[in-house]
């Protein structure tokens, strides 16, 4: 297993459209394993999809426990009921050090399956929903930026601009 570079905003990469798993071997096992290893390493993290590791799978794992005993594989995600929108604070580890107020679900049902293809649903509620709707808008080559308002977007991009400058 090997823990992997996260790309960080603004990488281009980041804004790519990712692709449903067809195939379903050790070659995907061992992106699970690895972003597992990855999340872990970054101990805060309670998510991550493979395109913020430069992969166009669609496949997000993530561990709400905070000692590792909940690990959840989700692949090729789709959210089949939303409810209750809630505004909640986000962040992620493609923009380190950032935090944002989204609103999103905070109750969903989500049809996706395992590591082995395997299909499953499971209703989800408050920070498991969101995990799954952040690492999901990965899949569309979205990030927190562009769920910010576009004062806050501009006042970011400016800011990381003097930081780099």
């Amino acid at each position: 297993m090997t823990q992997l570079e996260i790309l960080e905003y603004p990488d281009p990469r980041l804004r790519l459209k990712s692709q449903p798993v067809t195939v379903f071997d050790q070659s995907l096992w061992r992106l699970i394993d690895d972003l597992f290893d990855t999340m872990y390493a970054a101990k805060s993290a309670i998510g991550l999809s493979a395109p913020q590791v430069n992969d166009l799978r669609r496949v997000m794992v993530m561990d709400l426990s905070g000692d590792a005993s909940d690990p959840q594989v989700y692949i090729n995600p789709e959210i089949t009921k939303k409810a209750l929108i809630g505004l909640v604070e986000e962040s992620c580890l493609s923009l380190p050090g950032t935090k944002v107020n989204i609103w999103r679900a905070v109750n969903i049902r989500v049809r996706a399956q395992d590591r082995d293809g395997v299909f499953f649903e499971r209703d989800l509620e408050r920070m498991h929903a969101v995990c799954v709707q952040h690492e999901m808008d990965h899949f569309e080559g979205k990030t927190l930026v562009e769920r910010m308002s576009i004062f806050r977007r501009l006042h970011f991009n400016w800011s990381r601009k003097r930081a780099i400058a």
